[in-house]
């Protein structure tokens, strides 16, 4: 007698796994600079070589801004700091992102754009987004990116749909999708 036991993913498994694997090519395949995996740095051949990070499971990390001069001298986010942020959020394609892919902002020039390409933009609002760090008062994938980074860096930070908005719906986007978020740390606090 055989037993035969089948193991496999469920749906909701599969679409996370086929989220990440979009993003990891996206991020070195497509990505503007093309990206390596941090654990590669060591055994790049390119001097300063940009690379993004992988913070758990379902979220990826570039920071811009990483090799500026000085940067190791800006504020560092800290717990309980309040941060403020001018950013952009892309529902995530595994293409270079368009404007049709935006779904929210605070970034003047975006929204310009954005007004330019026939959008009303009077509801958005371009204050700084503020936010406590480590009060969870913001999608998971953006609060776990924020871990590190300093006052002035530019953060791209890419997530599958879970550790966006897990499985609350968000009306502005399709069921499930993963998104990015491209924002600058204009200060902490």
């Amino acid at each position: 007698m055989f037993l035969v036991v089948g193991v496999g993913c469920n749906g909701e498994e599969e679409a996370v796994d086929t989220q990440r694997q979009n993003i990891e090519r996206f991020l070195t395949s497509t990505h503007d600079p093309r990206l390596i995996a941090q654990a590669d740095v060591e055994n790049s051949l390119e001097y300063q070589p940009a690379f993004y990070e992988r913070l758990g499971y379902n979220i990826f990390r570039y920071i811009a801004t990483y090799y500026d001069q000085g940067r190791e001298l800006r504020r560092e986010v800290k717990a309980g700091d309040k941060v403020e942020i001018t950013y952009v959020g892309f529902r995530f394609t595994g293409s270079k992102f368009t404007l049709a892919d935006v779904y929210a902002t605070n970034d003047e020039s975006m929204l310009a754009q954005l007004e330019e390409a026939g959008l009303d933009g009077q509801y958005w609002e371009t204050e700084p987004l503020t936010i406590i760090f480590g009060q969870g008062n913001i999608i998971n994938g953006v609060e776990a990116s924020l871990n590190g980074c300093r006052e002035g860096d530019v953060v791209e930070v890419y997530m599958t749909y879970e550790e966006a908005y897990d499985k609350n719906v968000v009306g502005v986007l399709p069921k499930e999708s993963p998104i990015a978020w491209i924002y600058t740390i204009d200060k902490i606090y």
